[in-house]
């Protein structure tokens, strides 16, 4: 058995060697210190869009890092995964944020999965929506989000849904 580790990323489950996700971690690392810098990660400051979709944001680049596809496609496949968590709440049921995020995150793997497929699979010069220009849409939305909408379990599904 080889001491050399990989990670299946590929399509049908092909690995990719460490040294690719390493760079692809770093990566992502970039995009979220971008959406913090920029926006926010939190998300009782800007909501799930925040928390998960920059996360979902890191993820879709890693991925393209990873396949050694070039800066624009990485840059989409970001841009895509995080707007389609724009202006997503976080409801916390009964104070657990639990509850609704296990299947957001799963979700969020998802998004970035696609975003990925997506930007690795167009023109990149065609796209009409860049990465900052979403982060910027993020902020916005998150300082003019409710309060309640945040992670405070006053609002949304948090209200909605009673445990007993």
């Amino acid at each position: 058995m080889s001491s050399r580790r990989s990670c299946a990323l590929g399509e049908g489950s092909r690995e990719l060697p460490q040294e690719k996700i390493r760079a692809g971690l770093l990566t992502a690392a970039v995009i979220g210190y971008l959406g913090k810098h920029n926006a926010t990660l939190s998300g009782a400051e800007g909501g799930c869009q925040a928390e998960i979709g920059i996360a979902s944001a890191m993820g879709a680049a890693l991925i393209a890092q990873a396949h050694d596809l070039g800066h624009q496609v990485i840059a989409n496949a970001a841009e895509s995964s995080l707007e389609h968590h724009l202006g997503m709440t976080c409801d916390p049921v009964a104070g657990y944020v639990q509850v609704p995020c296990i299947e957001r995150c799963a979700y969020g793997a998802v998004k970035a999965w696609t975003g990925f497929l997506m930007a690795s699979n167009e023109i990149p010069a065609t796209r009409r929506v860049d990465f900052d220009t979403t982060v910027e849409a993020m902020a916005r939305t998150a300082r003019e989000m409710n309060s309640k909408y945040k992670e405070t379990s006053e609002g949304g599904l948090a209200v909605s849904l009673v445990l007993c």
